[in-house]
């Protein structure tokens, strides 16, 4: 167990800054700590950095989550799959604050009472509660209706363990030259490939080149880098050479790792379209956690899944895992089968390790499966886009110092061998061909992040040329609507919403669905704020276009839509610097700004206050490029002349309210137009 060493605790919760009357050794050991952040990561002190900026950050995890604890709370019992479990309200919870998982152990107990304390498991998350289960048959005898509880929540250590481990291990395990790759001394021999199983990558020069790569190794055991930005493909290319390597070698044995459940149920499910050109049955394992959320499997899955629900789970034995051509997993469940396995003293199998979204995973999470799966000469890929979205960290700290860069960013800032001066293809490719997105979507990003490298390919989409609101003849991919509204929180919640724009949201989708007849699964909602979405969500049930997706960045990261609503909130511009700090919003973050931006195959509407956006300059460039098209509708601050703001959000407001009223709607709607009256 790599717990924090007692002499830290106090550095790290008081954010390095000690006490007066801090002793001659926790000053030595605060100036040793501080060195090592201030000199960054070196071979020489390694394994001392991430143990310690990851103590920090389990610190101010613990210090944080205390804020969280409730007094006085009743909870309710009811009965699920899980057997007896309660429900317990927990304001905050989504906004992550407090940050539950699934597992997660919590404690209760009577209110005022210090007798007795039982330890609960989270079950279930819905929103603002808690689903706990597993309680000791004894919490019966204090429950009843009615009755008051404390409630203490508890960090889970088991992701950071394996990342100490994993961290620790990783020189005794011989890679070394995976932290710190040297160019090879070995002969690259590209062997040039005649079948490919999709026409398409064949087709496509960057895609080809980094598989055939891959496939002949040509970065030895350096890793290699698939840089794949927006649309490019990335996915596709990992399919290709994973199937190349399987069906021409079965003895190989491959892994593909992912950061998030979704992802990798995206890999899979690219992965089984070919399941046909496998003879045997042990091809694909899809190696889910107990506690996964399993609403989210695929359906096509299950068959190639450990369950389809937390009471049909079946846990792999790693006799089994070993048996598989190729098993897809998160990082860090693959620290299971590394315990078994050195347990067991099995060897290390893997021969090619592929990690998916590589950007959006700490280092030491990315050492997971490589300390302990793979070969000492086997294969990494790192397959991600470091302009996207990267590790989450709790601690503003612990990110800035290092925790917050991904291994693939790092080794593409920092190793020669990466170098874009360089360009080698035996080390790294740029997938450049962008096969999703109208070309005025991918225009500005492809300025702000890819030095214009981008080449559009998308197919023609007819939506993309209609004005949504009918006031226009002619229209683009992408559209502006400014609005002067205000913005609102309840209470000491970090999340804001605005009304104003969630009208305005409801406006487009109306006119989308009704008068262009676009299906809903087509139209994405993407807002910075969780309150937003609640808020969205609430009105677009209200007239039954619930299957409508609605969710933050961080929920759309690797996800697309044909069309793109965008909410911006923020209509305060002296509170851009909170969301900074609290790292909310996209206003101020030019990773979640590209990803929400890039979602969108035929069409991005952003809806925000243009002055307060316009502090920033990329959305200044994005308004003055839909200015310049003709696709800038609403508020235009450019245009106030000598009117009042007053003047002109009446004005707004007076034209949105009628508008919303006179769209037809279908028959389902006149249902809850009846429900109103009758209030």
């Amino acid at each position: 167990m790599f717990q924090i060493p007692k002499n830290c605790k106090q550095i790290y919760a008081t954010n390095l800054k000690l006490p007066e009357k801090a002793s001659q050794r926790e000053k030595d050991l605060s100036a040793d700590i501080r060195k090592i952040f201030s000199i960054g990561i070196t071979k020489e002190n390694y394994i001392k950095f991430f143990h310690n900026v990851l103590w920090y950050e389990e610190t101010i995890i613990r210090v944080n989550i205390k804020k969280y604890n409730m007094s006085g709370v009743q909870i309710v019992v009811q009965h699920s799959l899980h057997g007896t479990c309660y429900k317990l309200e927990v304001p905050g919870l989504g906004e992550k604050r407090p940050s539950l998982m699934l597992g997660d152990l919590l404690f209760i107990k009577p209110h005022n009472q210090n007798e007795v304390m039982f330890g609960a498991i989270v079950k279930e998350i819905n929103d603002s509660e808690a689903i706990i289960g597993d309680l000791h048959p004894k919490f019966s005898q204090h429950y009843r209706a009615g009755a008051l509880f404390d409630v203490r929540f508890f960090m889970s250590r088991v992701p950071l363990e394996r990342m100490h481990h994993a961290v620790h291990a990783v020189f005794t395990e011989g890679h070394e030259c995976r932290i710190f790759p040297k160019e090879t001394n070995r002969v690259k021999q590209v062997k040039p490939i005649v079948n490919f199983f999709n026409p398409l990558v064949e087709g496509n020069l960057e895609q080809r080149c980094a598989v055939e790569r891959i496939v002949s190794g040509t970065a030895d055991t350096a890793p290699y880098l698939l840089h794949g930005p927006p649309g490019t493909g990335k996915t596709v290319t990992i399919v290709e050479a994973v199937l190349q390597l399987v069906l021409k070698d079965p003895s190989h044995r491959i892994m593909v790792c992912t950061d998030s459940n979704s992802a990798a149920d995206h890999v899979a499910t690219m992965l089984i379209k070919y399941a046909h050109m496998f003879k045997s049955d042990a091809w694909l394992l899809r190696a889910n956690s107990k506690f996964r959320v399993w609403e989210t499997l695929p359906e096509c899955l299950v068959e190639y899944s450990n369950g389809s629900c937390r009471a049909n789970f079946e846990p792999v034995e790693v006799e089994e895992f070993v048996t598989y051509n190729i098993v897809i997993t998160t990082l860090s469940h693959a620290a299971k089968f590394a315990r078994q396995s050195r347990s067991r003293g099995m060897a290390h199998h893997i021969t090619h390790l592929f990690i998916d979204e590589a950007a959006q995973a700490s280092e030491p999470a990315c050492l997971i499966p490589v300390c302990g799966l793979l070969r000492p000469r086997a294969t990494l890929v790192l397959a991600g886009d470091p302009h996207q979205l990267g590790p989450v960290v709790i601690s503003h700290n612990a990110a800035n110092i290092g925790l917050g860069t991904s291994l693939m960013e790092r080794l593409k800032k920092t190793c020669p061998l990466y170098s874009e001066i360089r360009n080698d293809p035996n080390y790294i490719v740029m997938l450049r061909n962008n096969f999703r997105s109208n070309p005025d979507i991918i225009e500005i990003p492809d300025r702000l992040f890819y030095k214009g490298q981008l080449r559009a390919l998308a197919k023609e989409d007819r939506i993309s040329n209609i004005d949504i609101l009918g006031e226009k003849q002619h229209s683009r991919a992408v559209v502006f609507h400014g609005v002067l509204s205000k913005e609102q929180k309840i209470g000491k919640s970090p999340s804001y919403f605005n009304m104003l724009e969630c009208e305005i949201v409801q406006l487009y989708v109306r006119r989308l669905v009704t008068v262009h007849n676009v299906a809903m699964q087509d139209i994405g909602i993407v807002t910075p704020y969780i309150r937003q979405v609640y808020q969205i969500k609430k009105l677009l049930k209200e007239i039954s276009y619930d299957k409508i997706e609605v969710g933050t960045v961080e929920a759309y990261q690797g996800k697309e839509k044909r069309i793109i609503i965008i909410s911006t909130v923020r209509a305060n511009c002296n509170l851009l610097d909170h969301d900074a700090k609290f790292q909310l919003g996209f206003l101020v973050d030019d990773k979640r700004f590209n990803v929400a931006i890039t979602r969108a195959k035929a069409k991005v509407i952003i809806i925000g206050n243009p002055l307060c956006l316009e502090k920033d300059i990329k959305w200044r460039m994005y308004m003055q490029r839909c200015r310049e098209l003709g696709t800038y509708h609403g508020f235009d601050s450019f245009s106030l002349g000598g009117e009042t703001l007053e003047t002109v959000v009446e004005d707004i407001v007076g034209t949105i309210t009628p508008m919303l009223q006179n769209i037809k709607i279908a028959p389902k709607k006149r249902v809850r137009r009846k429900k109103t009256q009758k209030k």
